[in-house]
């Protein structure tokens, strides 16, 4: 009688420890919880693409007048963005990519399909510049800016002045010579300056008033125009 109540005892216990795997089995397996995505620093993130891109540039220290409202959160100081520039010009980061894709997205594609050739060097009349824009009124004409205007998004690195492109062979198409001449040149800019109203949110020619007759302005800023 002892034994055959310990062998029932025992088949019960066999029958628990069964029951009890079957139940850990049937457990769904414990969730892995990932950790979230590194969050990247907006202005890292512009200077690692820009070394991606081939961008020459050197990071400057975030500047600004808060009384005037100019200055730069995060400037770079390039030197070519693709083709060298003919001197170093201080941006925002952001602006140097914008200018970077348009070089090797337009500009270079561009010189290629008409010259058989790239751009070694782009030439620029400005950059970084505290001032408020300048406008076709005689007053603008006279002080050479209308005081008391809206900012130029020169003031915040947002802009460049393009006045001509040299290709590889030393070759200058001029915005100021060539814009409304006849040939390549001429087809070259125009081609360029059309191109750059879907890269840029702002593009000035000399189609659109006198003060742009020699270059061509392209900005990043909060409004949009296309000059061309």
């Amino acid at each position: 009688m002892f034994i055959a109540g310990t062998a029932a005892m025992l088949h019960r216990f066999a029958l628990l420890v069964l029951l009890a795997g079957l139940a850990a089995c049937a457990q769904p397996a414990p969730r892995v919880m990932q950790a979230p995505p590194p969050v990247l620093d907006p202005d890292s993130a512009c200077l690692a693409e820009l070394q991606d891109m081939r961008v020459r540039f050197e990071p400057v220290a975030a500047f600004g007048d808060p009384e005037e409202g100019c200055g730069i959160d995060n400037p770079v100081k390039v030197s070519g963005t693709g083709g060298a520039w003919n001197r170093p010009g201080v941006v925002a980061c952001p602006m140097a990519r914008t200018i970077g894709r348009f070089e090797n997205e337009v500009v270079q594609p561009a010189a290629r399909a008409r010259f058989g050739q790239g751009v070694k060097r782009v030439h620029h009349a400005g950059t970084y510049d505290c001032r408020v824009r300048r406008t076709s009124t005689k007053v603008a004409a006279a002080l050479g800016g209308s005081r008391g205007g809206r900012l130029s998004e020169h003031s915040k690195g947002r802009a460049i002045d393009i006045m001509a492109f040299e290709l590889d062979d030393g070759t200058m198409v001029s915005v100021k010579k060539d814009w409304r001449g006849q040939g390549a040149k001429s087809a070259f800019l125009q081609e360029v300056a059309r191109a750059s109203c879907s890269v840029f949110n702002v593009t000035l020619t000399p189609n659109h008033d006198r003060l742009h007759h020699d270059h061509l302005h392209l900005d990043i800023g909060p409004h949009t125009l296309c000059g061309y």
